[in-house]
């Protein structure tokens, strides 16, 4: 526990403001990066594809994806990119037929076009509001939701939510991270209002708070499933006392696009 609220101590402020300053096309980097990684952990750490071309492959078009969604690349390119993409995997499996299974090929695709195009709602939320603020709710949603969730878990919890998937996890922390979300989103306002001179829909912060944190844990439970499903622990190392990027990013993956959603059809804030 001490080495998880260090971790969260140091890195998470580092991340809160390296979205809120750094320029656009380092975060854009920085989502290709996490992009290749993420789908690293859930190919080859997992075990599912123990195949190296197929990993490469996955892992350049992970990086890519969010290039291509941060220059706005033609549909008819990345048509052409994606056909190119699943030609080579499938074409691959064709040549080592006994080497690269359909399960495989069908991950490797999976996981290089998932990740990263979920991560790069990022990107295009700040292409289409304009306001490099609204980078910190894909965030401070999940990441909240999570703190809640798991102090509300610890010392409340008594009910199991998931016993199979995730043993810790309990229907009163679940609440309880809806709660702190609805929380959160409530300080963010008051950081716009007060610490940027803008006016918030406080109302909207409020309420968003309780799909997006739904979300939030559905995406902790979905990659929570994969966990159990090849018995790991951990997809990796990188963070301490969090794992690796799909340990600490499993809800971010899913919130990101949620909120980009909410905001394409409730565009309040």
């Amino acid at each position: 526990m001490a080495k998880r609220i260090i971790t969260a101590v140091i890195w998470l402020p580092a991340v809160v403001l390296g979205f809120a300053f750094a320029p656009i096309w380092g975060i854009m980097l920085a989502i290709s990066a996490l992009s290749a990684v993420g789908v690293y952990e859930l190919l080859w750490a997992t075990g599912f594809v123990k195949n190296r071309r197929l990993c490469a492959y996955s892992m350049i078009v992970a990086a890519l994806v969010p290039l291509w969604v941060y220059g706005g690349a033609d549909s008819r390119w990345m048509l052409a990119a994606m056909f190119a993409f699943v030609s080579i995997c499938f074409l691959d499996g064709l040549l080592h037929p006994r080497e690269v299974s359909f399960e495989q090929v069908a991950g490797a695709l999976f996981g290089a076009l998932m990740v990263p195009y979920f991560l790069s709602a990022f990107l295009r939320l700040e292409l289409s509001m304009g306001t490099r603020l609204i980078f910190a709710l894909p965030l401070i949603y999940p990441f909240i939701s999570d703190a809640g969730g798991y102090f509300v878990g610890r010392f409340l919890g008594k009910h199991k939510l998931a016993p199979q998937l995730s043993p810790k996890k309990t229907v009163e922390g679940a609440v309880g991270a809806v709660v702190f979300a609805v929380a959160g989103g409530v300080l963010f306002g008051l950081v716009a209002e007060y610490g940027f001179a803008m006016t918030p829909n406080y109302a909207a912060l409020a309420l968003f708070g309780i799909p997006l944190s739904i979300v939030s844990q559905f995406g902790d439970l979905v990659f929570s499933y994969i966990k159990r499903e090849f018995g790991i622990k951990d997809y990796g190392k990188l963070f301490m006392g969090h794992g690796g990027v799909l340990d600490r990013f499993d809800s971010v993956i899913f919130a990101a696009p949620a909120l980009e959603l909410l905001l394409f059809l409730v565009p309040v804030l």
